[in-house]
């Protein structure tokens, strides 16, 4: 994919350098402090024991932030971490041109979310971001969380790798903003608390599968703007799509799998759909809800 020396989004919080669980720690317990009062009494009676108390709580509350207790550590190749950070900030500002534009023909505007980069642990109002969940959309926050070193998983555990495969991952996650400002997730969300078992599994397939028929939308539009696309681009995407199928997933953790309790959508199911948007370009074609 073409991507380097084009612009990168502003509109996002990384957060790989800070403390995988955010900044100092929290007020100790009551417990702590019953347990620790005798000790503390007899300081604070001189001003030599005043500063001993002031050392050990600017200690407990900010030498946290300051080592990076909570999180991973820094990776060994620094420059390819930040590489790839730059692409996927120059495939966030694409996917920002194209749905503003898509938005713009229908007399809206296009509320943009915040991408997050984070390394091994982070919080969002959907509760805290793990790196072994992969990229994921919060609605509560409108922002998509990704640990770069996901993508090294898709490439070693799953056989997707490629630059094109990681711009399909994060047009997914943008998919699901967009069903968001729809109104689709809340629509789905209530038809869910109607339905039980294996329905339920098949409406959030519903919804994973618009997804990937949008961020085959966004490719059609975005090949359009940028003419970014090289040679074997669109089979990674493809690739990636098949890779991360529930019946392959099941297959490969226990050698079989069970299509009713599928929440993604079959490999089959996942490439159909990103390729149907792919070729067409429109929203209109991607409802999956028929």
């Amino acid at each position: 994919m073409k991507w380097r020396d084009r612009k990168q989004s502003t509109n996002v919080d990384d957060r790989r350098s800070s403390s995988g669980r955010g900044g100092g720690r929290g007020l100790p317990s009551i417990g702590t402090l019953m347990f620790l009062w005798p000790l503390l009494k007899p300081l604070l009676k001189s001003k030599l024991g005043l500063a001993v108390v002031g050392v050990g709580a600017a200690a407990y509350f900010f030498m946290p932030s300051i080592i990076g207790m909570g999180g991973s550590s820094k990776p060994a190749d620094t420059k390819a971490d930040d590489v790839q950070a730059a692409f996927i900030k120059t495939v966030h500002a694409d996917t920002e041109k194209v749905w503003s534009n898509i938005f713009a023909q229908a007399g809206e505007r296009y509320p943009a979310p915040e991408l997050v980069l984070y390394r091994g642990g982070t919080d969002s109002r959907c509760g805290p971001a793990k790196a072994g969940m992969g990229p994921f959309y919060c609605p509560s926050d409108q922002k998509i969380y990704v640990d770069l070193v996901f993508f090294r998983d898709l490439k070693n555990k799953h056989g997707a790798g490629g630059d094109f495969a990681q711009a399909y991952v994060l047009a997914h996650e943008i998919g699901h903003h967009i069903q968001n400002k729809e109104g689709t997730l809340d629509k789905v969300q209530r038809a869910k608390q109607r339905v039980s078992g294996s329905d339920d599994n098949k409406l959030q397939v519903m919804v994973e599968l618009q997804a990937d028929c949008y961020a085959g939308v966004w490719a059609n539009q975005a090949q359009k703007q940028f003419k970014m696309l090289e040679a074997g681009d669109i089979e990674e995407a493809l690739t990636a799509a098949a890779s991360i199928g529930d019946d392959r997933l099941q297959k490969q953790a226990q050698g079989f799998s069970i299509p009713h309790t599928f929440t993604h959508g079959s490999s089959k199911q996942r490439v159909e759909w990103f390729a149907k948007g792919l070729k067409s370009g429109m929203m209109r074609d991607c409802n999956t809800f028929k």
